[in-house]
């Protein structure tokens, strides 16, 4: 069975480079188009070498790949849980989710060694089952840096009332998450500098245990009003030299949340750079 798929998906590749050069012939795509896939994943696909093949070509390549590995070897052990995907697929989503990851990863690495601030202090909002964070806090150990993580999310079900109007047919998602997953998923780093703020947005900023000070912030809250209320509360927290990570930053039904944050960020004269991802990075470069 294994060889016969394989046999059909070699066909399929073939059809695909002819169907390629023959757009070529007409006219309706570059030679870029057929390139050799390297990478296909999360709406997109890119035709050069990704930072991580041959398990990375420079030091933080080589140590992203080595948490990648490790995060899928727990998953596959069923020792880290992550509730967003279906079992049956989950390695599959992992698969195509690595250029995210190594974003978050790059991030990281790049807020850690950017700031001036002695124990490096990140902030998540909206948490899920931990895994985004997973890799920022690999990049902090991994460069021997004191460091504070605090995490927020309702760990619970979206609420209309902090929707939109174009949001709300997301109201109820989200209710299978497990604050206790999240720790016990977590766990696994050995990390004791971790603050759970459980609730929503904006309404747990004023109970919460609240950074003084940022690094890295990364927003994945899929709605525009928590995502602003972020902002507003910890732009002036941010270090100079650190950054703000979006998720869904330009996914399509996320529409709002791109214009919203949009129109902050030029209000605050920055600069968001877009990525082909879907997120975006804004870099904190001046008071």
């Amino acid at each position: 069975m294994k060889l016969i798929i394989r046999k059909l998906i070699n066909k399929v590749s073939i059809f695909k480079i002819l169907f390629n050069i023959l757009k070529y012939i007409l006219g309706k795509a570059s030679l870029t188009s057929v390139s050799p896939i390297y990478f296909d994943g999360w709406k997109m696909a890119t035709g050069t070498r990704t930072p991580w093949i041959n398990g990375g070509s420079s030091a933080l390549s080589c140590h992203f790949s080595e948490t990648d590995s490790k995060l899928k070897r727990l998953v596959a052990e069923k020792k880290i849980i992550l509730s967003q995907f279906k079992p049956q697929n989950v390695l599959a989503e992992l698969e195509g989710l690595m250029w995210r990851h190594y974003i978050v990863y790059w991030s990281a690495n790049y807020a850690i060694k950017n700031t001036k601030s002695k124990t490096k202090i990140f902030a998540e909002f909206g948490a899920c089952d931990g895994l985004t964070i997973f890799y920022a806090i690999s990049a902090a150990k991994n460069l021997d840096e004191p460091f504070k993580i605090y995490l927020y999310d309702a760990w619970d079900e979206m609420k209309e009332e902090f929707l939109l109007d174009s949001e709300k047919t997301s109201a109820g998602s989200y209710s299978y998450l497990s604050l206790e997953n999240t720790k016990n998923n977590l766990n696994h780093l050995n990390v004791k500098e971790l603050i759970y703020n459980k609730g929503y947005i904006p309404e747990v900023f004023d109970r919460a245990d609240n950074p003084k000070e940022l690094a890295w912030m990364h927003i994945d809250l899929n709605s525009s009003m928590p995502t602003i209320h972020a902002l507003e509360n910890f732009w002036d927290s941010l270090e100079v030299g650190g950054l703000i990570l979006f998720d869904d930053f330009a996914w399509p039904g996320y529409e709002d949340t791109q214009a919203e944050v949009e129109k902050w960020a030029c209000d605050k004269k920055c600069n968001i750079l877009h990525l082909p991802t879907g997120q975006a990075i804004l870099f904190k470069l001046r008071v």
